[in-house]
């Protein structure tokens, strides 16, 4: 015998099926959880199978880099810190624009295999192409943000890994020489209350 739950009559004057009770009891918003979960599913596989199908890098194309003053909007304390660094007067360096195989450490962009944005090593030349994270409700979710590029540096042996590139090289004689140490903050500023 059914119990008297199974036999209540819903609105329409039916009698509605367990499966149909439950999932009216699903909260919208963990639907929307649920569907979000899927989608990075979907992604992490997509990348996975470009890793598997031997593509080695992907590059950003133009429309992919904001600029460093797009950045300095949400975080002005850190672009005026790194305004007066060796990094946004990299410019000045140069008589005239620097050959492409320079621009590989001397410019944002994906030089000398893609385009140089801007020659400065500016914002997104360390944290990434930054169209995809830019906005404030994805930047003020870490792990969404370094999923969309977002370029982890917010430990010492991180940032090491991203300075390695272009301080390590022959041309500036590696961190001893230069007197850079890889693990400090580029721009430090005072933390936010």
């Amino acid at each position: 015998m059914a119990s008297r739950s199974a036999l209540r009559v819903d609105q329409e004057g039916t009698f509605p099926s367990p499966l149909a009770r439950q999932s009216r009891a699903i909260h919208p918003s963990a639907r929307r959880v649920a569907r979000f979960i899927v989608a990075a599913v979907a992604i992490g596989l997509a990348l996975g199978a470009f890793c598997l199908a031997g593509v080695r890098k992907v590059c950003a194309a133009r429309r992919d880099w904001t600029g460093s003053a797009v950045c300095g909007g949400c975080h002005p304390a850190e672009l005026a810190a790194w305004q007066v660094t060796a990094h946004a007067r990299t410019r000045e360096r140069f008589a005239t624009r620097p050959e492409p195989r320079c621009l590989g450490c001397h410019a944002t962009g994906e030089a000398p295999a893609g385009p140089a944005i801007a020659v400065e090593v500016g914002c997104e030349a360390c944290h990434g192409a930054g169209a995809a994270y830019a906005e404030a409700d994805l930047m003020r979710d870490p792990p969404v943000a370094r999923a969309l590029g977002l370029a982890d540096v917010s430990t010492p042996k991180a940032r090491a890994a991203v300075c390695a590139p272009c301080h390590r090289s022959a041309t500036r004689g590696g961190f001893e020489r230069s007197g850079i140490d890889p693990t400090a903050p580029v721009h430090p500023v005072a933390p936010r209350p």
